[in-house]
């Protein structure tokens, strides 16, 4: 979630049984709605986690889910740490989900202070002195005083996770001032070089930056998307950096709302982990081939009409079809002349041919259509994951939505769950900033039983069955 816009906190404790009864009903697609609202999926466990809100991304292995939780300075209202969790409330949580009806929280993967760890993955590792051990890491994003503060925590941390209820930390990569840190991950195990890596960005890498040494904000010049080596967990290494300048750009200023065409957001490895798709912001989505990780070689990127509002924030692979299911993220339905109304939706890219992508089809939800108002919420997409042939989304406001992408060119929705409104203590409430609606940050998919988890930044952890399969 881009800086610029903001963030919801919770006072929780929801009812299982008040969404239940909206289970498996249409919905008017009318905003704002306290109720909930689900088609063709119901809710079979919850956990508030204990009201503490800020909740992010979620990634659920063997069992156990893990939700992390964002967090940064609010320097433009004057009150600079209300957004930067502190206390008890940090950290990514660890939730014992193996009796989904009853998920309970186990442990904590402990960030720093003045820190949030938003985005989480854990796997097995395959090589090096951990091998067969489970890992989680964590991207540090700095969200206390001052950037350049010399005491700034950013970077990526790991912890040995073998017993989910007592995590050791084993790891932390840090990375150079003065940005906030490492934002949005993902991990790919190369089998050709026996090697295991994240792909990662920390974005505002390369904005110009005169007080650092290489006159950007990193005050290394590494470029917005990384490659760490994380074979061994408790050294992890980066081993390359990318940035759009590195063939040219920013090749111009952007376009609508939050017009940036420098800001690398997300990073989607395929499934051989020689290929990563960098989401760009109206930069597009970047191809980039890291068969050697040490050189990556710009392959093509994407490139949006003259009416869109662009903000490339993330995106799935599916290698076999060579498309990219990617999300654009816009919060502004009204952009400015000339450009699309309407928030952020899902696009389709065909990657036959790395240097010419071509968008073959695209899904929207109601809510997001248009210039009129749908009271409070953002109905924009955030993060779009590929399931066989369907693509589950968080959507903010519009929860969790589910399309059919058998055939790309005409998606179809066939499902969706909206989980009920949650209070925002942090006052005075603005609306697209701390209002009061569904706000579902992540989602993931539990391959073992088929079962769904939604992260909500208000209400917790949602965990949730398709009922049409």
């Amino acid at each position: 979630m881009k800086d610029v816009f903001t963030l919801h906190l919770l006072l929780a404790g929801l009812s299982l049984a008040l969404l239940a009864s909206a289970a498996g009903t249409a919905r008017a697609d009318g905003g704002g709605s306290n109720a909930g609202s689900a088609l063709n999926m119901v809710a079979v466990g919850h956990n508030d986690l204990g009201g503490r809100g800020f909740n992010a991304d979620v990634w659920v292995y063997k069992g156990y889910a893990y939700v992390g939780q964002w967090g940064f300075g609010d320097w433009a209202n004057g009150s600079k740490d209300r957004f930067c969790p502190a206390g008890s409330n940090t950290s990514v949580l660890v939730i014992d989900a193996r009796t989904p009806a009853n998920p309970q929280v186990v442990a904590r993967l402990q960030n720093p202070p003045n820190t949030s760890a938003e985005d989480v993955v854990v796997y097995t590792a395959r090589y090096g002195p951990f091998k067969g051990h489970d890992i989680a890491a964590a991207g540090i994003q700095w969200c206390g005083d001052s950037r350049y503060d010399a005491n700034a925590e950013r970077g990526l941390m790991l912890w040995d996770v073998a017993n989910p209820a007592a995590p050791v930390q084993v790891g932390y990569l840090k990375t150079a001032c003065c940005t906030r840190g490492v934002h949005e991950f993902e991990v790919e195990h190369r089998s050709d070089l026996h090697r295991t890596f994240a792909y990662a960005t920390v974005p505002t890498s390369r904005y110009p930056d005169s007080t650092t040494p290489s006159g950007y904000r990193d005050a290394n010049g590494d470029g917005d998307f990384r490659l760490i080596d994380i074979t061994d967990p408790a050294h992890p290494v980066q081993v390359a950096d990318w940035g759009i300048q590195d063939i040219g750009g920013p090749f111009y200023a952007g376009q609508g709302c939050d017009p940036d065409s420098n800001y690398g957001h997300g990073a989607e490895p395929s499934e051989d982990g020689k290929l990563v798709f960098v989401s760009y912001w109206d930069s597009g989505f970047i191809a980039l081939d890291v068969t050697n990780p040490a050189q990556p070689v710009f392959k093509g990127r994407t490139t949006y009409p003259t009416n869109a509002d662009g903000d490339g924030h993330s995106a799935s692979y599916d290698d076999a079809r060579k498309l990219l299911f990617s999300a654009d993220e816009d919060f502004c339905k009204t952009s400015g002349s000339g450009i699309e109304k309407g928030l952020g939706y899902l696009r389709v890219y065909d990657y036959t041919n790395l240097a010419a992508p071509v968008q073959i089809g695209e899904y929207r939800t109601p809510n997001s259509l248009g210039s009129d108002s749908q009271a409070a919420g953002d109905y924009s997409i955030h993060n779009a994951l590929l399931v066989g042939s369907d693509v589950y989304m968080s959507w903010y406001s519009d929860g969790i939505r589910v399309v059919d992408a058998s055939n790309p060119r005409a998606l179809r929705e066939v499902a969706y769950f909206v989980p009920p409104s949650a209070n925002n203590p942090v006052k005075p409430s603005q609306r697209g900033v701390l209002s009061n609606a569904p706000q579902v940050w992540g989602v993931a998919y539990d391959e073992t039983t088929g079962l769904i988890y939604a992260s909500d930044m208000n209400s917790g952890l949602w965990i949730l069955r398709r009922t049409d399969r």
